[in-house]
């Protein structure tokens, strides 16, 4: 797969009189998995709502190579796993993989557990299996960027380490984006990170960076 870059840009987001995000900014690269910190309401879940176009916001600018993206066709290109719920409740587990396009039967052969649910709608799972499920798909599905938004934070403590061996799987030739609380967490599989503060997004070479921009108390 040939090497793409995204670029998100001057994202501005606000609600009545108050501003979330001034300057909004991420980049993303095939073959690199990048992270994205901000506290509770700094503006990660809105910058990335604005860029895929649930999100009606003051000014947003997308590209992948260069060439603009139509928030309407994004979907093509980048596949989103929100904080929330993706998948209808009532909608058949078989289903979602039939529209993303993934092999149900690969995804339990490695997971021998799901085998049961190929029938069952999305509400029969369990939070944490659902949540999981939804995760795969995103992340299997054809696209060269994946988001994914605090995906380790719903997900079944067995299943933490099958998560980091799929991201590990997908970075070879794929971008992806993970958002997290959890400087720590987050920094043990990602190659780039980023900073949401007051309104504007940052570069993290380290701690001392986290720390200048509020994010960490000094040691």
């Amino acid at each position: 797969m040939d090497s793409h870059r995204l670029i998100v840009d001057s994202v501005v987001v606000r609600f009545g009189q108050k501003t979330v995000l001034s300057g909004g900014y991420i980049t993303s690269s095939t073959g690199t998995v990048t992270g994205l910190l901000g506290r509770n309401g700094a503006g990660k879940s809105c910058m990335f709502r604005a860029m895929m176009g649930g999100l009606r916001v003051e000014n947003v600018m997308v590209s992948i190579d260069g060439e603009p993206v139509d928030r309407r066709t994004i979907g093509n290109k980048v596949k989103y796993l929100p904080q929330g719920r993706l998948l209808p409740a009532r909608m058949k587990l078989s289903r979602a993989f039939d529209l993303y396009g993934v092999n149900f039967w690969t995804f339990v052969n490695r997971f021998p557990g799901y085998s049961r649910f190929h029938d069952s709608a999305v509400w029969e799972l369990s939070g944490g299996q659902a949540r999981f499920a939804e995760l795969y798909l995103v992340l299997m599905s054809e696209a060269e960027f994946h988001i994914l938004d605090e995906p380790f934070s719903q997900i079944d403590p067995v299943h933490i380490d099958a998560v980091k061996e799929l991201i590990a799987l997908r970075r070879s030739d794929h971008g992806i984006i993970i958002t997290d609380h959890n400087y720590d967490a987050i920094s043990t599989v990602c190659d780039d990170l980023f900073v949401i503060a007051d309104g504007y997004t940052f570069p993290v070479t380290g701690r001392e960076d986290l720390v200048r921009h509020g994010y960490l108390r000094p040691e």
